[in-house]
């Protein structure tokens, strides 16, 4: 089994991680109007990367193999998992699992005790094995005909 290691994104990553996240998504069976009207929330921001919001997964050649981003929200002690993508050449390797530990890292690091996370359809079941639980849906803003499941993980306390 290979190994995974999580670093901060750096900015000239940028584009390649956009990329990355098109590529995801489209292998997820999206076509290409559903990734136009998409491209917003499937743009790694350069401002988020400089905050230090987003990480890289990479495998042992330092090729990156997933993204993930969580940002502080306006409610106290919530973070919001923004994005968790795997390059599509590398799903059912524990990628995903990686990344969402990282996310977990990040909220615990902003202080935040819960992850809120609105998902793609196909990727709810892997939330649910991570433990998030769904707590509704809603339409997705750039395609509403699309109903996404919102989901929220309790980060565990340490004794």
């Amino acid at each position: 089994m290979d190994v995974y290691t999580v670093r901060g994104a750096k900015p000239e990553e940028q584009r390649e991680l956009t990329r990355l996240c098109v590529r995801a998504t489209m292998h997820a069976g999206h076509d290409e109007a559903f990734i136009d009207r998409s491209m917003p929330s499937l743009t790694v921001a350069l401002p988020m990367i400089t905050a230090n919001c987003v990480q890289v997964a990479q495998d042992g050649s330092s090729e990156v193999v997933g993204v993930v981003w969580v940002v502080p929200t306006g409610l106290q002690g919530i973070a919001q998992l923004h994005g968790l993508f795997v390059d599509p050449a590398h799903w059912k390797r524990g990628i995903g699992r990686v990344l969402f530990g990282a996310a977990v890292a990040r909220a615990k690091g902003i202080k935040a005790g819960a992850l809120m996370i609105t998902a793609e359809p196909s990727a709810e079941g892997f939330y649910k094995r991570m433990g998030a639980i769904r707590i509704g849906e809603g339409p997705f803003y750039f395609s509403p005909e699309t109903i996404l499941p919102s989901l929220l993980y309790i980060i565990p306390h340490e004794i």
